[in-house]
């Protein structure tokens, strides 16, 4: 009888200390996970916030004439409505509030603007804040205050739950898993939201970027017409000029839904020397102005079959890109590659060459070390060349710069007795 006690008692206390540390497992788990759904929360209203206003500011620099509408952020009151778990914002610009939607009889807490950056909670209240430049000249800080309540209940809900699970035995248990599993749900919709949010950003640089490529194209156009208007004749040249800029717009529109959707590739049997010949012939006047040295090297006589239009692109931006790296009295070599893996067009320039932390982040889209762009050249390069299975890659010049190299596979030599590629 004592034995059998003895075996009971032991197994009820080995089933106790194993339930004791379930639950402390279980409320370690929990507390981690609340944690991060704050941290999930108030980044996503952060980003949000940045992205509205970065849009904000965008869109006035465009316009000629500001509405009365728009000349503050009261507007962006209305749009908070979508954010409930917003307790308030504060947006300054250079010392200046611009809004504060802070309850009036709401006291922040001391140091609040010091602590903010690291993130920190105080009555239920989430306080935290950035700094970001929505244009070089608009410099904004951004400080929010996000209402965790709902989390901090969650965890007394636990403890209780706990307890209760401790005193009556297993069957609680499952309840306060089912309220893990519920509030891991609602840390999957955070992560949702915070990546739509993210892609929002995303939107607002390539609608900058939209606006950046056509005014030019546009304002082309619009005094061409303006000046066949005026003067009521129809001049060849400017009637050229008009359907070269509207080209111009069509394939904008067309590159931009690549970075959307994909590549659309329709390739053709190009020969490889008439791509840098017609680049030579474009950018020779261009290195002049800039006292560089544009050599080209044509190399082996090869065709490859690829989308000509888009592998132009690919080289003309390695080539911009060196143009603009390059001082003046450098050199700039651009030539033809023949390797294991297909025929490669190199661009070598005698600039300063890239870091190896520029190395690590060049082919990422919206990466630039230019005070002025997007970064989407490079990005753009990688996946012309991986649209066509090929590659680029980046190695030291031995003109002491930077040597980029855009690779394509499906090599075919050009014999003059075999003309047709189809034969």
């Amino acid at each position: 009888m004592k034995s059998f006690l003895s075996q009971a008692s032991s197994i009820f206390f080995l089933a106790l200390s194993v339930l004791l540390i379930s639950l402390l497992v279980e409320i370690s788990y929990f507390h981690q996970v609340i944690q991060k759904n704050i941290a999930l929360k108030a980044q996503s209203a952060l980003n949000f916030l940045g992205a509205r206003i970065t849009a904000y500011v965008e869109t006035i620099a465009l316009l000629p004439e500001v509405p009365d509408y728009l000349k503050d952020l009261a507007w962006l009151t209305d749009e908070l409505q979508s954010q409930p778990h917003l307790v308030g914002v504060i947006v300054e610009e250079k010392g200046h509030i611009l809004l504060n939607t802070f309850p009036t009889n709401f006291e922040l807490p001391p140091g609040v603007f010091k602590r903010c950056y690291q993130g920190f909670e105080k009555k239920k209240v989430r306080y935290v804040c950035n700094k970001f430049e929505a244009l070089p000249d608009r410099h904004f800080f951004l400080l929010l205050g996000v209402d965790v309540s709902f989390e901090k209940e969650a965890f007394r809900n636990l403890l209780f739950l706990s307890f209760c699970i401790l005193l009556a035995g297993g069957a609680l248990l499952g309840a306060g898993l089912y309220y893990v599993e519920k509030l891991a749900r609602r840390q999957e919709e955070l992560e949702r939201r915070l990546s739509a949010s993210e892609k929002l950003a995303t939107m607002g640089k390539i609608a900058a970027m939209v606006a950046h490529e056509i005014r030019n194209p546009l304002n082309s156009i619009v005094m061409a017409l303006q000046l066949m208007r005026e003067t009521r004749h129809l001049s060849p040249e400017l009637l050229e000029s008009v359907n070269r800029e509207a080209k111009r717009l069509t394939e904008l529109t067309e590159e931009l839904l690549s970075y959307a959707k994909g590549f659309e590739i329709r390739p053709e049997l190009i020969e490889a020397q008439e791509i840098l010949k017609e680049l030579a012939l474009r950018f020779q006047p261009k290195a002049r102005a800039l006292s560089l040295t544009l050599q080209l090297e044509p190399g082996p006589n090869v065709k490859l079959r690829v989308d000509r239009r888009w592998v132009l692109r690919a080289v003309e931006n390695l080539l911009r890109n060196a143009l603009e790296a390059t001082p003046a009295g450098g050199k700039i070599v651009l030539r033809l590659s023949l390797e294991k893996d297909g025929v490669c067009f190199v661009v070598e320039d005698s600039g300063p060459g890239l870091s190896e932390e520029e190395k690590k982040h060049l082919f990422k889209p919206f990466y630039t070390t230019k005070e002025s762009g997007f970064g989407l050249g490079l990005y753009l390069v990688r996946q012309i060349a991986e649209a066509h299975g090929g590659r680029v890659s980046l190695e030291d010049s031995p003109l002491g710069g930077a040597c980029f190299k855009i690779c394509f596979p499906g090599i075919e030599k050009d014999y003059e007795k075999d003309a047709s590629p189809h034969r």
